[in-house]
């Protein structure tokens, strides 16, 4: 029993409706992402599709022109340096529209080393920050 007045730990719970995040993997072997309803939507596709698996390229399909060469890279070098990584891109929703997302995703490998899943999550942004060319 915990004593009076101790706490393991402390929560706020916010009254503002969150958006609904979508949770994806990736199974680097079979080139299949696996994705919930959430990023279903996001991304303009099928929720029956995505929870059993759709090619990676499918994805790529609906992201902007312009914000995809970089999304690759961004992910290819997350993979190669074993980091997690943060992406901002736009993608043609269920509506039709382009809409700001943001990702969080991390590279798992196996015993031997060798890349095998790619996971993480996917937000709606309000804004993507300013791209700046250098």
């Amino acid at each position: 029993m915990i004593p009076e007045g101790d706490h393991l730990f402390s929560t706020q719970i916010s009254g503002e409706a969150m958006p609904d995040a979508g949770l994806f993997t990736w199974d680097l072997r079979s080139n299949l992402v696996y994705a919930d309803s959430a990023l279903a939507w996001l991304f303009g596709l099928e929720p029956d599709e995505t929870e059993h698996g759709l090619p990676l390229q499918t994805y790529m399909e609906r992201i902007h022109p312009q914000d995809a060469p970089v999304l690759a890279k961004q992910i290819n070098d997350a993979i190669v340096a074993e980091h997690p990584t943060v992406q901002n891109y736009r993608v043609l929703n269920q509506d039709g529209i382009y809409v700001a997302v943001c990702a969080f995703g991390r590279c798992f490998r196996d015993r031997e080393d060798v890349p095998v899943h790619y996971a993480g999550i996917v937000v709606p942004a309000e804004t993507l920050p300013d791209k700046k060319s250098h």
